[in-house]
C-alpha cells in the first residue's frame, strides 16, 4: 500500500473524527453544559492523564525523555491549545460557522509560507487544487454569513487559520523527529496543567450533566484528542504540511452533512457546492500525489 495513501487516510479519519465532535460540541454549547475553556481544559487534561497511563503499562521507556524534547512536547501541546482558544474567541465574536470555516483557509497560508520561505516548487495543477479547497471554503462562509460578521469577527477567524498554519507546520517538524504518542501525552498533560492553573474549574463543573461523566471522558480522550491527534501526526510522516492541511477541510464537511442527517442545520445548495469542491480539490490531491508515488517507485 502507498505511503501517500496511508497518509492521506490518517488525515482524513482525523477530519472525520474532528467533524465528528464540532457537532457534538455544538450541542454542549447550545445546552449550556459547558463553556468553550471548561471544555478545552477537560479535554486536554483527560486525554494527557489518559495517554500517559496508557504508555507508563504499555511502553515506559516512551516516557523518559530530556529536557529539549519536553520543551517540544511542550510547544505541540501549546499549538493545540492555541488553536482551540483561537478558535473559541473567535466563536464568541461571530458565529460557529465562521469561526470554524475561517480556519480553514489555512492551507493558502501554509502553501505561501513554504513558497516564499522554504522555495517550494509551483506548480499549476497545485494551485487548481489548492484554489478548490479555497474556494470551497468560501461557499461555506458565504453560506453562514448573517448578522454578526464585523472587521473584528474576521480578523479573530483568520488568525484561527494562522493558528492552524502553525500547529500543521510545527506538527510535521514533531513527526519527523520524535514519538508521536510520548509528543502527545506530554504535550496535552502538561498544557491542560497549566491551563488548570491560569483558569481554575469550577467544584460544580459536572452538576446537572444527564450523560455518565466516565463514557464521557473516555470519549473526549481517544475519539477527539489521542486518535485524531495521533493520525494526523502519523500522516504527517508521509505528507507535505500544505497537502495536510488541504485534507484536513474534510473536517467541515463532515460536520455540515452530520447535522444536515440530524437536522441540526440546513443543507443549502452553496454549502452542498461548497463541501463538493472540498471533496473533489482532496481527491485530486491524493489521487495526484499516489500516483506520482508510484510511477517513482516503478
Amino acid at each position: 500500500m502507498s505511503t501517500k495513501f496511508i497518509g492521506y487516510l490518517f488525515i482524513a479519519s482525523a477530519a472525520a473524527l474532528w467533524g465528528t465532535f464540532s457537532v457534538i460540541s455544538k450541542v454542549l454549547f447550545n445546552q449550556a453544559y459547558f463553556d468553550p475553556v471548561e471544555l478545552t481544559q477537560i479535554r486536554a487534561f483527560a486525554s494527557g492523564i489518559t495517554l500517559f497511563l496508557i504508555l507508563f503499562v504499555v511502553n515506559r521507556k516512551l516516557l523518559r525523555i530530556d529536557i529539549r524534547s519536553f520543551g517540544v512536547y511542550f510547544l505541540l501541546g501549546f499549538t493545540i491549545i492555541h488553536v482551540q482558544l483561537a478558535l473559541f474567541f473567535a466563536i464568541n465574536i461571530t458565529d460557529v460557522s465562521i469561526a470554524s470555516f475561517l480556519q480553514y483557509l489555512a492551507p493558502a497560508l501554509i502553501f505561501s509560507y513554504l513558497v516564499f520561505f522554504h522555495h517550494e516548487p509551483v506548480h499549476l495543477k497545485d494551485i487548481f487544487i489548492l484554489g478548490l479547497a479555497v474556494a470551497g471554503v468560501v461557499f461555506l462562509i458565504v453560506s453562514s454569513c448573517q448578522s454578526k460578521l464585523n472587521m473584528l469577527g474576521i480578523i479573530a477567524g483568520l488568525w484561527t487559520a494562522v493558528a492552524l498554519s502553525i500547529y500543521t507546520l510545527y506538527s510535521k517538524f514533531v513527526a519527523q523527529r520524535y514519538n508521536t504518542w510520548a509528543a502527545l501525552a506530554y504535550g496535552m498533560l502538561s498544557v491542560s496543567l497549566l491551563l488548570l492553573v491560569v483558569f481554575p474549574p469550577s467544584i460544580k463543573l459536572f452538576d446537572g450533566f444527564p450523560y455518565n461523566i466516565a463514557l464521557f471522558l473516555l470519549y473526549l480522550s481517544f475519539f477527539t484528542m489521542i486518535i485524531p491527534y495521533g493520525l494526523y501526526l502519523l500522516g504527517m510522516r508521509f505528507l507535505k504540511p500544505h497537502q495536510a492541511s488541504i485534507t484536513a477541510t474534510l473536517e467541515p464537511v463532515v460536520a455540515i452533512i452530520l447535522s444536515g442527517l440530524l437536522s441540526l442545520e440546513l443543507l443549502t445548495p452553496t454549502k452542498i457546492i461548497g463541501c463538493l469542491l472540498i471533496i473533489t480539490s482532496v481527491i485530486l490531491l491524493a489521487y495526484q500525489n499516489i500516483n506520482l508515488q508510484e510511477k517513482t517507485e516503478n
